[in-house]
């Protein structure tokens, strides 16, 4: 059991590397994307076809892999007061917190991966830049596995009582 927590605590941490630097440099390229977009449109009336498509794209990449984040740096939004008030119980409740976002995502990534592989968005390509649907779609599914695997590291780390300094550790990066 202790290799498959080691297991995940690994890929755990890898995809988080992973996801810091792809999320850094989709960032930098949306920014350089619509400024791109502006100066040509704007200034020199020359629209660049597919800018709009890249930035929504990428917009939709970095928010489903930064969601995928918080989830394992415990940054998402939440309601504390009633973890708080649980005493000894707001283990259980954190474990059961982390199970529900487990299933969610599992849920997303059954129908994503359906709805990704179906015929029609293997079918068509997008409007300006002609790319397969499916590869820009495929975020739902390949950021649902992530939080999945996010998920199961932070159950480990309630039930090894590490939840206290993964979050002191994700305070100092």
């Amino acid at each position: 059991m202790k290799s498959v927590a080691g297991l995940i605590e690994n890929v755990s941490c890898l995809l988080d590397r992973l996801i810091v630097v792809i999320l850094q440099v989709s960032v930098g390229v949306l920014i350089l994307d619509l400024n791109l977009a502006v100066l040509f449109r704007y200034l020199l009336k020359l629209p660049i076809v597919g800018t709009q498509e890249i930035a929504l794209f990428l917009l939709a990449w970095i928010t489903f892999l930064g969601a995928s984040l918080s989830i394992k740096h415990h940054s998402m939004v939440a309601v504390t007061i009633v973890l708080e008030k649980l005493g000894k119980f707001a283990k259980a409740a954190q474990v059961l917190i982390q199970i529900v976002i487990f299933l969610f995502s599992l849920l997303f990534l059954l129908y994503g991966y359906q709805w990704v592989t179906s015929p029609h968005v293997l079918q068509i390509k997008t409007s300006a830049l002609q790319l397969p649907a499916w590869i820009p779609y495929s975020i739902v599914p390949v950021s649902m596995m992530i939080t999945m695997i996010f998920a199961l590291h932070n159950i480990i780390r309630i039930f090894s009582g590490n939840a206290a300094a993964g979050k002191r550790e994700e305070e100092m990066l």
